[in-house]
């Protein structure tokens, strides 16, 4: 059972991020809430992210997920001395890397952006812990239910594909990444990249458990997608291309990825600045 210290980090830790979360809705409000959909400002996209890490870590926090994080040890004995748990862990690492440091990569348009790498590692991490702590809540909430392991996985894999498929289309895709995908980049991306990543992912958190574990290879995936898109710093002053949207379920806007001109020669998307 976690301490009594424990128990007061978790709570002054939900004070802090509530407090966090509201006064990124006041800056919001204040600055950027007529700011049209067409217009891609890093100064808002950041305000947008920084307000949905604090619900991700608000929920991570009230559903028992970090007293969880914080009571376990990041692996036992037993587990690294076990040559299959060494074997999926290294796969999982490994799936993850070619996924995401090389495909994903390959497949993403930055339309000239630059690299802020240390302000895009500061966003990543916390990307990374946010959603990988929001999305470790379903799982840990289902397994509170007490189903079996597979059902488990089942419920989980559906929760997290799911949330994921709305908070991406219609919001993420949207109001936060700047343009970085076409319409067959996201197929692709989705099949190759983010449907196995949850599959295996899961499937290593079901079998063992480590929570402290899933975070870290969600961090890592996330990491390379905040990177590799060139994500930009929230100082930074240029003209950038606002996500694509067509109407989506409800007539609700939804990202679609970019649609302009191909070079005819290559065969691959114009990349210009919008004048």
């Amino acid at each position: 059972m976690i301490n009594m210290s424990g128990n007061i980090f978790i709570a002054i830790f939900i004070v802090c991020v509530i407090t966090f979360g509201i006064a990124m809705v006041v800056v919001y409000i204040t600055k950027y809430k007529r700011l049209p959909i067409d217009v891609w400002k890093p100064g808002a996209a950041w305000i947008r992210a920084l307000i949905y890490f604090s619900f991700c870590n608000i929920v991570t926090a009230v559903s028992g997920t970090l007293e969880q994080i914080l009571n376990q040890p990041i692996f036992t004995t037993a587990q690294i001395s076990n040559p299959f748990w060494i074997a999926y862990f290294s796969f999982c690492v490994i799936y993850v890397f070619i996924a995401y440091w090389i495909l994903w990569s390959r497949m993403t348009l930055t339309f000239n952006r630059k690299y802020h790498l240390g302000s895009e590692i500061v966003f990543g991490v916390i990307w990374g812990f946010s959603t990988g702590g929001l999305l470790l809540s379903f799982y840990h909430l289902w397994s509170l239910t007490g189903v079996p392991g597979w059902a488990n996985y089942l419920l989980g894999f559906a929760s997290m594909g799911l949330w994921q498929y709305f908070i991406q289309n219609y919001f993420w895709d949207i109001y936060v990444s700047p343009e970085h995908d076409t319409p067959r980049s996201i197929i692709v991306k989705t099949a190759v990249c983010h449907i196995p990543n949850v599959a295996i992912c899961l499937g290593f958190l079901t079998i063992w458990n480590n929570y402290a574990i899933y975070i870290a290879i969600q961090t890592f995936a996330l990491l390379a997608s905040t990177i590799f898109q060139k994500f930009p710093a929230p100082w930074a002053k240029s003209h950038f291309h606002a996500p694509m949207v067509k109407p989506g379920i409800g007539g609700y806007p939804r990202g679609t990825g970019y649609i302009g001109e191909i070079d005819k020669t290559t065969g691959k998307l114009v990349e210009s600045n919008p004048t």
